[in-house]
């Protein structure tokens, strides 16, 4: 989730958080993902909250290297919900269809 809790950022409204639901098929994508989310995090000065990656995934040998900026900032809340949450397979597969 990106939580907009002082309002600095512009693309989230001030006090929401919103949920991205990403299924991956490979891990190929995720780079993109993770870089999108550090430019948001920056740009928009957004907190990072609550990220879960598949573990087993994302710690074997072969995806060491995968990082981001972001990562040291994330915080886990119990309490935040998302007001909005953006299911990307759905969108992606809606935009499938319509190309």
């Amino acid at each position: 989730m990106l939580h907009n809790k002082d309002g600095r950022g512009r693309r989230v409204p001030r006090g929401q958080a919103w949920q991205w639901t990403h299924d991956l098929e490979s891990l190929d994508h995720l780079a993109s993902i993770l870089d999108w989310i550090d430019l948001r995090v920056s740009v928009d000065r957004l907190s990072l909250l609550n990220v879960y990656l598949d573990h087993t995934e994302i710690t074997a040998p072969k995806n060491a290297a995968i990082s981001f900026v972001s990562k040291s900032q994330i915080l886990y809340s119990k309490v935040t919900l998302p007001t909005r949450v953006i299911d990307m397979s759905q969108i992606s597969a809606n935009t499938a269809t319509h190309s």
